[in-house]
């Protein structure tokens, strides 16, 4: 597991998603454009009331693309919980020595989007995991 740290950005975005949303944050990561928002277990739901209005209040503000990943502390949950968007089959999780090893199984149709163009997606999905759980590899099938 990484290291959370958060610069003033980090801690703006996260003040302006709670007071918008309602929903607590517990990491932000900027990537590419993208703002990631990782969410306290329970609070997607209340991120996404009224139709996810407010989550779309906070791109225009940002003026940014945003993802919403809801924590758990079962790594293949959070996984799963990361790769939502590309209808996940299967995580399988093998301990080698002190660290995990991740091999996650999306729908076919989604593989190449899970990955991303030149691995973005997949390298972007890998920094999010590494903060919070000892995932040192992560394969896309």
């Amino acid at each position: 597991m990484g290291v959370i740290t958060l610069d003033a950005q980090s801690l703006r975005y996260i003040s302006i998603f709670e007071a918008a949303t309602g929903a607590e944050v517990i990491d932000c990561i900027e990537y590419d454009g993208t703002v990631v928002f990782v969410l306290k277990q329970g609070h997607l739901r209340i991120a996404l009331r009224n139709g996810g209005e407010n989550v779309q209040k906070v791109r225009n503000l940002l003026n940014k693309r945003v993802m919403l990943v809801e924590y758990s502390p079962d790594p293949k949950r959070f996984i799963k919980n990361v790769f939502h968007r590309y209808r996940v089959r299967n995580v399988v999780i093998k301990r080698e020595g002190d660290h995990l090893n991740a091999v996650v199984e999306v729908d076919p149709r989604d593989k190449a989007r899970a990955i991303g163009a030149g691995g973005k997606n997949l390298k972007m999905a890998k920094d999010i995991i590494k903060r919070h759980h000892p995932v040192e590899n992560l394969v896309i099938q």
